[in-house]
This record gives C-alpha cells, structure tokens and sequence, in this order.
C-alpha cells in the first residue's frame, strides 16, 4: 500500500492578500488584506478570520462603488485537501493508466493493469478497463499495491463549512477592489538584546525581535514592530460577528480588560524551532561582532514602530529579524537600593537588622542616546573577547534616559543602614478627629570599599517620609503619592569611593503617626 503524507490545507481568501502587518508584544496584530473580488449579482463572499478581536473588522471599497450590507453566516465551501488514504487516492485519480497488485486468495497474489475509470467511495468498489479491453471490479480491502503511471493527482475537492462575509454592492461590477483590516490573536514578537563590551567606557547594542506565527499565511507584507502600551479596552475579545450563535450583550463595566490584566509585556515564550536571520553574525569573526546598522522606526503619539520591511512567513512558524546595532557610552558602577525596611508610620518603631548587608550589583549604566526607546527585554552581556559575563533584563528606556544591566553581586563592596530617633513632637497637626505626632529619624549608612580600585557607588534609599537632609550631595525625590500624610520618597547618591575606602553617609526625615 502506498505510504501517503496527511495534511489539510487552509482555505485561503481569493485576491485579497496581507499588504501590512504591525504585530504587538502581547499576541495580538493587525494586518491589513487588501485586492479584488469576483461580484456576481451584486454580491461577493469573502472568507471569515477566525476570531477578529471586538470592533476592529472592517471592510472599504473604491469611491464609485458602496457596500450595502454584510451578511455573515456559516455556509459550506470547496477546499482543496491532501489525500490522506488510498480510498482518496483511487477517487482523485480515476481515468489514469494504473497497476494494482491485489490478493485474490490466501496463496495467491496477482497483479492488473490497464484504467482506473470509476471509484465508488461509498462501497470502495473500483472499476478497472484492463489492456484486453475486459471490465474488472475489485474491493479496495484486497489491494495490496496501488501505482499511477502518469503524474498522480494529490489533492481532492471536498465540502467544508466556513464562517463567510456575504457582501452585497450597489454595483454589479465584475470586479471590485477591496480593503479589509482587523486585528487578531495568534501573532507575537518578542525582542531580545546582546552587549558587547568594545571599551571601558564603549559598548555595542544590538537588538533583534522573533515573530511567532500561529495564525495565517502572511506572504510579501510589510511587517511593523510595536514598542509602547496602547490601550486596547476589549483585550482579546471576538467579535460577535465571527460567532454562529446568539452573542451576549457587552456591558463596559464588567468586561475583563485582559490587554491590562492578564497579558504580560516581558513575556518569553518557548524560542526551539527558530527559523530566520538571527543578524549577529559569527561571534568570533571580527569583521560583523561589531557591525552597525538601523531599522527604520517612528514614533507614532506613545507608542514606537519599527519597519522592518517586507517578510514572508509561513503560518506556525517562528523568524528572527535584525532590528538595529550601535554604540552605546556607559558607566561602570555600582549599585544598591535600601528599601524602606520598616514604615515607621505604620508601626511605630525603628526596625531593621543593623549588621544586616544590602545586594551591591556591579552595574553598566547606559545612556540611550539614540532615536529610539529600548523595549524590556532579555539582554545577553559579553566581555571584549565575547566571553559571556551575564544575562539580565534591559528595562523599557525612553531616548535619553539611562538604564543599568545588573552583571553580578559584588560582595567586596559591604552597605549597611541603621536608624535612630532624635525627636517627638507630640499632637502638632489635627486631621478630623485625629491628632497626629510629628517624629524625626537620623539614618546612617555605613559603606565600605573592600577592592584594591576606585569605584563608583550608586546608592538608593526608599523612605515612607518626607525627607529633609541627605549628606554628600544626595538628590532627595518625591513620587507624589502618599501613604496617609506620609510622601513616598527616594534619595539618591553617586558616590566614588577609592581602594579600601570606608564612608559614612547620613539622612533626616520626619515622619507623622497617629496618636
């Protein structure tokens, strides 16, 4: 029996094809089809997408020609389909030259020659017209080798039920051109960056994006990368048109906004199968380990978009694309961040371990100096022989602003921070019925330089306070926001300590609490 391949193929929408796509990082994209359709009696069918997120399936035609109304309704349709056994075979080939090696009984086996002029699928009866011109009918269960002399005809016609836009014109044109754009689930791309060290003081960035598609055929469209967070109220919500049932009324209130709560940004999918040109060359090949290049981008209100220009990719398939390489200046540092260990508002005492020592990472801090924002992404750090050093995540950076990948804890650079009270001052404010005290806290941090070299130290210290003093040049910040007549505040340093040196820098706050 001849050995056959299964597959089904997908029904594809006639002379409508992608032009454009911009694919966002939480698995949903828009795509825009766009060419021409039969219309006969004013009226043309067009395949559905599966499940067309709420509100964004629209379909425009030309100036002199106007759509008067969509039906959408499930109806059957011809597809093409792969044979999948030797019944489909036998009935998609019939009128062929043939031979059929059969088992005629428990001992024998013979074999027949001649054209395969009728095929009932129903009885599996075939109707074979032999060389010597004689009829012969044979069951398919006997059949032990089936051959075609001529090219054989794999695929089949078959019925199939399919959702359908049922489009009807005020023209009866022959041809009409149309625009359909939607968005949908099933297409993601998530970046990724690599650093290479070139200097102490120079770095290269580069950046590529892996597209995952598990949705359609996208053939020779223009492909757009999204960086931001766009509002999308619906989330992944279908469309009630794509459904072939009574939908439920959507009420706004009690929607699930699943763009917002249930649908991460930073995610990192299953990356085996990868296909494309991943763009960072041979790392030990001198010539491309630093090798500039830019992606066309704009920024469009808040959000960035890469052109990454025309891609063919297969449906579930994965590709990688170069998006852009350059030299970056940065800042080797250290870095420590001091959480607010107890909230003296809420609890009333001065808490905290006073031996206790706080994570310092040795840090590169980047300036992004170029036109465009970096996007949160893994980030794969190598020394100037390529050597790897660390993987982090590069946080989203806006043009401009700085950003620190975390290479390793520095244990040889110890941080501690102790508190004391120095003032009360009882019933100073009245809100309500509620009067309030007024505390004054001394903080301390004792920092020593354990390396045999200079360094740069980072500190940052989270208070539930408003922060009066910090020693040493500390950049005191107010967030805004308030945990009852408390600010959230930051104070920040940028302290260069030398080999071995030990330092003490030092802090005031006030804080209110309830009597």
């Amino acid at each position: 029996l001849i050995a056959m391949c299964i597959g089904v193929s997908v029904y594809a929408q006639q002379n409508l094809a992608p032009t454009q796509i911009n694919v966002f990082k939480n698995g949903t994209y828009y795509v825009v089809k766009e060419g021409t359709v039969d219309v006969k009696n004013y009226k043309a069918d067009l395949l559905m997408p599966l499940q067309p997120l709420l509100g964004t399936y629209w379909i425009s035609t030309a100036k002199d020609v106007k759509i008067n109304k969509i039906l959408f309704q499930t109806d059957t349709i011809k597809k093409m389909k792969q044979v999948t056994s030797l019944t489909d075979l036998m009935y998609a080939n019939k009128n062929k030259k043939v031979k059929i090696t059969y088992r005629f009984d428990d001992k024998n086996v013979r074999e027949i020659n001649g054209t395969l002029s009728d095929f009932n699928k129903d009885t599996y009866l075939a109707k074979i017209k032999t060389n010597d011109n004689k009829t012969t009918y044979l069951q398919t269960a006997n059949i032990l080798e089936f051959v075609i002399e001529d090219n054989p005809v794999e695929k089949i016609n078959v019925d199939s039920l399919a959702r359908l836009a049922k489009i009807e014109f005020n023209k009866a044109n022959d041809n009409v051109k149309l625009k359909l754009i939607y968005m949908q689930s099933g297409i993601q791309w998530i970046p990724s960056y690599i650093i290479k060290v070139i200097s102490d003081k120079e770095l290269q960035l580069e950046m590529k994006a892996l597209v995952e598609n598990y949705s359609e055929t996208i053939d020779n469209a223009e492909l757009t990368l999204t960086v931001g967070n766009p509002q999308f109220f619906y989330g992944r919500q279908t469309d009630p048109l794509s459904f072939n049932y009574l939908s439920e009324i959507f009420k706004t209130t009690t929607l699930l906004k699943q763009f917002d709560n249930n649908i991460q940004y930073q995610s990192y999918s299953n990356m085996n199968n990868i296909s494309g040109n991943i763009g960072t060359g041979i790392l030990n090949d001198p010539v491309s380990d630093y090798s500039g290049f830019t992606t066309e981008g704009e920024k469009t209100n808040d959000l960035f978009m890469y052109k990454i220009g025309k891609v063919s990719m297969p449906k579930n398939s994965k590709s990688t694309f170069p998006v852009f390489a350059a030299n970056f200046t940065y800042k080797d540092v250290y870095e420590v961040d001091i959480p607010d260990f107890i909230n003296y508002a809420s609890y009333k005492y001065i808490g905290g371990d006073p031996e206790k020592r706080y994570d310092v990472f040795h840090s590169f801090k980047i300036t992004n100096n170029s036109t465009n924002p970096f996007t949160t992404a893994p980030v794969f750090v190598l020394n100037e022989n390529l050597q790897p050093l660390a993987q982090d995540q590069l946080k989203y950076t806006a043009v401009g602003a700085d950003v620190s990948v975390q290479l390793s804890k520095a244990g040889d650079v110890i941080v501690k921070n102790t508190e004391e009270e120095i003032e009360i001052l009882e019933n100073v404010k009245k809100v309500g019925k509620i009067y309030y005290s007024k505390v004054k806290i001394k903080g301390t941090i004792l920092i020593n330089n354990l390396q045999n070299k200079k360094i740069e130290l980072n500190v940052t210290k989270n208070l539930t306070a408003d922060v009066n003093t910090a020693s040493d040049s500390g950049k005191i910040t107010k967030s805004g926001k308030y945990y009852g007549l408390n600010p959230y505040s930051d104070i920040k340093w940028e302290l260069p300590l030398s080999a071995f040196e030990k330092k003490t820098i030092t802090y005031q706050y006030e804080v209110y609490i309830s009597n």
